[in-house]
């Protein structure tokens, strides 16, 4: 929330002015971080981790992306190009008032090996966060640094609206639809709680 293009700040008086505005508006203290230039990507996953899993995926279209007890679904980028002078991040503003207008690229235009890499990370996040069943981590890509993958945040419970959530979007691309997604979230939970084989 109040994340725009004016939060990427130059110079302390901007940075001041910035975290000023945003405690005034949400009476709660700002997060201050680096701003990473590059690409917005996400990876959602279904599923419960059942031991480690290996660095490596494999990349055989008759193989599923399962390992380790995680459903991986191919990665999502959402082209930001149109919005840079307003918003230049993947904030509240455009994953809700201006969804249905963005283009998503699923899955993202991205080499096996940083899907590999992207995945990997994404069940590292989920197992030191405890995350149970079904979670999204976003990462940007750093241009500056051959789309080296930053972890932004994990999401332990993703938005499921038709259509326009993210993790719903890379559902559909996996050949999955929403009712089914749904379902394969509920079965997670209820085989963790040992109510289904």
């Amino acid at each position: 929330m109040g994340v725009s293009a004016q939060s990427i700040v130059k110079n302390e008086s901007e940075l001041r002015e910035q975290v000023g505005m945003m405690i005034d508006r949400y009476h709660e203290p700002a997060l201050v971080e680096s701003f990473i230039e590059g690409r917005e990507v996400t990876v959602g996953m279904v599923g419960n981790l059942v031991g480690p899993v290996a660095r490596r995926l494999p990349h055989d279209e008759n193989l599923p992306r399962v390992q380790a007890g995680l459903h991986f679904f191919p990665p999502m980028e959402v082209d930001l190009s149109p919005y840079l002078e307003t918003d230049a991040v993947y904030a509240n503003r455009l994953k809700v008032a201006l969804a249905d207008q963005l283009t998503y690229l699923c899955p993202a235009p991205l080499d096996d090996d940083l899907v590999d890499e992207l995945n990997w990370l994404a069940a590292a996040v989920f197992r030191v966060t405890g995350a149970l069943d079904v979670a999204r981590v976003d990462f940007r890509l750093n241009v500056h640094e051959n789309l080296k993958p930053y972890i932004l945040e994990i999401n332990p419970l993703p938005g499921l609206s038709p259509g326009i959530s993210d993790i719903v979007i890379e559902a559909a691309s996996d050949g999955i639809g929403h009712t089914e997604l749904v379902n394969m979230i509920l079965e997670t939970a209820l085989r963790r709680y040992g109510m289904i084989d």
